[in-house]
């Protein structure tokens, strides 16, 4: 509190205390009665004003401000705990590398020839239908010669025997004949081969 307010704060008892102590204690409760005459005598009236009692009060004392509460001890911070500390690798006392021998120059490689250029693939030509096969002609007999009409000449030496004289004598004109023909099949059919062989190639 300030000290001007405990100041007007006391005047205000020490009025209110002087108009208390004026006032009667107790009021009449009934009317008195009236007084009977008296002579008078000549005595000085009783002087009844009392000065007012002082009562003035002391200031109140100023009731000290409240202690504030210390604030509340903070915890020190934990303490972080060291990383662990990492082994060193082991140092492997490894020999240096032997450094090979250095490589002789190569020389250079030969040119090799160009390849040959294979040759240019036929052109793509439509399968030849198969060749019918040759009508077979029948061979006919071969004209008589005229040593045949002639009768035969007696024989100047002695006979052969008949184990080897039974086979039948053959003709060179018979020879030439199935000679021909069988080139000309054995053509045919390495015409149909080429012919086969080309059309799976295309």
């Amino acid at each position: 509190m300030d000290r001007s307010t405990a100041i007007s704060i006391a005047f205000m008892c020490i009025i209110i205390a002087g108009v208390g102590g004026q006032s009667p204690a107790n009021s009449p409760t009934t009317t008195p009665t009236p007084p009977t005459p008296t002579i008078p005598t000549s005595s000085p009236p009783p002087v009844t004003s009392s000065p007012p009692p002082v009562t003035q009060s002391p200031p109140p004392v100023q009731s000290p401000p409240p202690v504030q509460a210390p604030p509340p001890v903070q915890a020190p911070p934990p303490v972080a705990t060291p990383p662990p500390v990492s082994a060193p690798p082991p140092v492997q006392a490894t020999p240096p590398p032997a450094t090979p021998p250095p490589v002789p120059a190569t020389p250079p490689p030969v040119a090799s020839p160009p390849p040959a250029v294979p040759p240019p693939a036929p052109l793509a030509s439509p399968p030849a239908a198969v060749p019918a096969p040759a009508p077979t002609t029948l061979k006919a007999s071969p004209a008589p010669s005229p040593l045949s009409l002639s009768p035969p000449a007696p024989p100047t030496e002695a006979p052969a025997p008949l184990g080897l004289g039974d086979a039948p004598a053959t003709s060179p004109v018979a020879n030439d004949d199935t000679s021909g023909g069988q080139s000309l099949s054995s053509l045919g059919k390495m015409m149909v081969i080429a012919l086969g062989i080309i059309y799976m190639v295309m």
